[in-house]
């Protein structure tokens, strides 16, 4: 057997088809049955269960399509999870005669599909019928006949779709990623150079040789329509872990680029001299690669392998401790509040080739909690929330360290008086979102005196009142500025005398000129005239989209508001009559829906704010634990959410708002999307190429598939009647109503299927009609599923 190993929420999967349910018994059987099935097709399923469970009924195979052990689901056919297809096709082994009928059914109706497709379902089925020996030849056999079509086909389109087919192939059946296969390594290699990266990344030991000449030339032409990734590489020494952080980043005009064959997301083999080396997959142009150091060395030599077997070779000189009398060991105490600002300050000094450890106080900041730590220099990490937390006496308590320091990121904390390691203040000026400024050399120069046992020299001290109002309300306008940052900002503004209009008694004005939000630079001003151009290609348009992620996306309702909550743009939906599926007449009310799906940086103040823990976000509700969006960037579609934690989040929103927000109804999603005509596509009654984030190549026409989210709103020329965007494509949206009930609305752990709406980056345009519902189990949690909200209350 070569598939992929199950996961153990795969085994899960399974096992529950072991219930006492003759309706489960059923889809079991079906299930295992259709295993061996590359991918199920509606007409395979209808005969599959008419040949095998004569006498059942049709609703059996609505169970199967929609059922969890489906990982991937369009309008045209269902693919198993792959582990789920591996465990159920052994359970099918067992059962003799049954298992020669099913292998020999599926092979029968599967004849009429194409060539590459028919390949892939031979080999799953060889390897199925020879578990021994005979299948590794196939296997082989398998992948020399697909190198085989590549090499004899001409057509770029047809190459381009063959290329799409076995990577599929290879994700889902696969050699042995360890297997020294040259076959399995071209291919790994021609559908990375083609199509941008590989389904199954080449095993760690092998590094990508040159493809032969006659595969070469099949592969040489560039991806179409899309510019090579050009990055240039930096290090920095970890000191905390023992490596180096290889840092690779958009290459400017005078720096040695490495140039990959596509655009991102690339695979690249790296490896430091001495040291065991490793594929990383290259999701954007700001990625980090960690590399282990193999022994003490003052230099060391990375070697870099593109998938297309060019190497580059980069040689660093790890830096020198501050000092020579650095111990090499430092603590970092910090608050749970600071957590996350603790982690990034003490990456920063892991950087500068200093060695931290961090450790989490109790609340009460008792010095019992680090007296271990006794003979090791620590640093306390002194914030707002620290000053607050601070317990009565504790200013004279011992410091349970040999030496201790306050570290301060913010002059305006006032300091205690006494005690605490108050004796000795470090300030980190100008630090923000984890980057230091030029003002940290100060700090370092501090810092390196004091564990020295120097005197640290003096900082000149700005006068911290002097325009900190100013500063602090610049912060706020900042979309990147975390809610833990918000609260500490609205606590000191109330020390200092809140000046914004209609908050306290005083009111002054601080510059009459200066506009409420800060303007839009120059580069931001041009990405969003290119986004209003009709002419911008797709792909342009993902990487405009991640751009202004990086500078701060100025869009209204893309991010956060003053206050660090998402900011919702409502848009106004009349009440009255719509088209409702394609002839019903329906009435709704008047109701407001957001103008883009909920981001991820929208989503993170809910788990920011602890909304997992509290516990009356979640009656009736299942809970699971937070799973990190597939594209992290902030203003794409927050993704991997279920229904239950969709509904969560709303109820969350609600009470920060002060007014109610839920995800739409069926309807008020259909009446968002199609107007109140009924519309095919909220521009019109055809689907127009590059109006949407599709999988365009599903027609043979349309060129377009970036097999990605992008940032919400890039497509504004796909709005509805009322100028709501992204209701066709990139991500399906979560709506209340049950599938088979959709008069059920009410939140219950039922399991109960739950509707979908509009499409995604992975569907075909029929999937993105605004009719067209789709059901699936609430607890689905998929990279190509997110949600919005609407409200229907009045806006306090």
């Amino acid at each position: 057997m070569s598939w992929l190993q199950p996961t153990d929420f795969e085994r899960e999967l399974v096992a529950a088809l072991r219930g006492s349910s003759p309706q489960l018994a059923l889809l079991a059987r079906l299930a295992r049955l259709l295993a061996p099935a590359t991918r199920i097709e509606p007409l395979l399923l209808r005969n599959a269960r008419l040949h095998f469970l004569p006498g059942s009924a049709n609703e059996i195979e609505s169970f199967l399509w929609f059922s969890p052990l489906v990982g991937a689901r369009s309008s045209s056919n269902i693919v198993f999870h792959s582990g789920v297809a591996r465990l159920l096709a052994e359970e099918l082994q067992n059962d003799g005669e049954r298992f020669a009928e099913a292998l020999e059914f599926i092979d029968r109706h599967t004849r009429h599909w194409l060539p590459e497709d028919r390949l892939e379902q031979t080999m799953r089925l060889d390897t199925l019928r020879f578990p021994a020996g005979g299948a590794h030849d196939r296997l082989h056999e398998g992948l020399r006949d697909m190198l085989r079509l590549i090499a004899s086909e001409r057509d770029e389109k047809r190459r381009t779709r063959l290329a799409r087919s076995i990577r599929q192939t290879l994700a889902t059946i696969g050699l042995n990623a360890g297997e020294p296969v040259a076959e399995l390594r071209w291919l790994q290699q021609y559908t990375s150079r083609r199509l941008g990266t590989s389904g199954t990344p080449p095993a760690d030991s092998l590094r990508a040789q040159p493809l032969p000449a006659w595969l070469g030339e099949a592969a040489s032409a560039p991806a179409p329509r899309f510019a090579r990734a050009r990055l240039a590489a930096r290090v920095h020494y970890d000191a905390g872990e023992g490596s180096v952080v290889l840092r690779l980043a958009d290459a400017s005009a005078t720096e040695q680029a490495i140039e990959f064959p596509t655009p991102l997301p690339a695979d690249l083999h790296v490896q430091a001299r001495g040291a065991p080396g490793r594929w990383h997959l290259l999701a954007t142009s700001e990625e980090h690669v960690r590399v282990p150091i193999a022994g003490a060395t003052p230099s060391l030599l990375i070697e870099l392998t593109t998938i297309d077997g060019r190497r580059y070779h980069l040689t660093t000189t790890l830096p020198e401790p501050l000092s020579p009398l650095l111990p090499t060991r430092l603590l970092l105490s910090h608050l749970p509040e600071d957590r996350e600002r603790a982690r990034l300050i003490a990456k920063w000094l892991r950087q500068q080739g200093i060695g931290v450890e961090r450790i989490e106080e109790a609340p009460g900041i008792a010095a019992e909690s680090v007296e271990e730590h006794e003979a090791v220099p620590i640093l306390r990490l002194w914030t707002t929330a620290a000053r607050q937390r601070l317990p009565s006496g504790a200013e004279n308590s011992a410091p349970g360290a040999a030496r201790s320091a306050l570290l301060r990121v913010d002059p305006a904390v006032e300091l205690p008086q006494a005690g605490y390691g108050a004796g000795t203040v470090l300030d980190v000026r100008g630090w923000r979102d984890g980057q230091p400024s030029e003002e940290t050399g100060d700090f370092l120069r501090q810092l390196a005196a004091w564990l020295a046992g120097e005197t640290p020299p003096p900082v000149d001290e700005p006068d911290p009142r002097v325009g900190e109002a100013e500063r602090l309300l610049a912060e706020l306008q900042d979309p990147r500025t975390p809610p833990p940052r918000r609260l500490e900002i609205g606590d000191r503004l109330a020390e200092i005398g809140d000046p914004r209009r209609g908050v306290g008694v005083r009111e002054f004005v601080l510059d009459e000129e200066s506009p409420a939000k800060p303007p839009l630079s120059d580069e931001a001003r041009a990405l969003l005239a290119e986004l209003e151009n009709p002419q911008t290609p797709p792909p342009r348009r993902l990487e405009i989209g991640d751009r202004l992620a990086g500078i701060g996306d100025p869009r209204p309702g893309v991010g956060l508001d003053a206050r660090g909550l998402p900011e919702i743009d409502w848009v106004e939906i009349p009440s009255g009559e719509f088209v409702y599926q394609q002839g019903e007449k329906r009435t709704l009310p008047a109701f407001r829906i957001a103008r883009y799906p909920i981001t991820n940086v929208q989503y993170q103040t809910f788990v920011d704010a602890g909304g997992y823990r509290e516990e009356r976000w979640w009656r009736d509700l299942r809970r699971p634990e937070p799973e990190p969006s597939r594209w992290p960037q902030g203003n794409r579609p927050r993704t991997n959410v279920d229904w239950y934690e969709a509904v969560a989040f709303a109820r969350w929103l609600s009470a920060q708002l002060r007014y109610a927000v839920r995800l739409p109804t069926d309807g008020e999603w259909e009446r968002a999307a199609g107007g109140p005509d009924g519309r095919e596509y909220p521009w019109g009654a055809q689907y127009k190429s590059g109006l949407a984030n599709i999988d365009e190549k599903w027609s043979t026409e349309d060129p377009w598939s970036l097999e990605q989210t992008t940032a919400v709103g890039v497509y504004p020329h796909g709005a509805s009647p009322e100028g709501v965007l992204d209701l066709s494509g990139n991500v399906w949206e979560w709506c209340l109503n049950q599938y088979g009930q959709p008069e059920r609305t009410q939140p219950d752990t039922s399991g109960q299927a739950r509707v979908l709406r509009g499409g995604s980056w992975d569907f075909r345009a029929a999937s993105a009609r605004a009719s067209l519902r789709r059901g699936i189990n609430p607890a689905a949690r998929l990279n190509f599923v997110g949600f919005r909200l609407v409200s229907s209350a009045p806006i306090v």
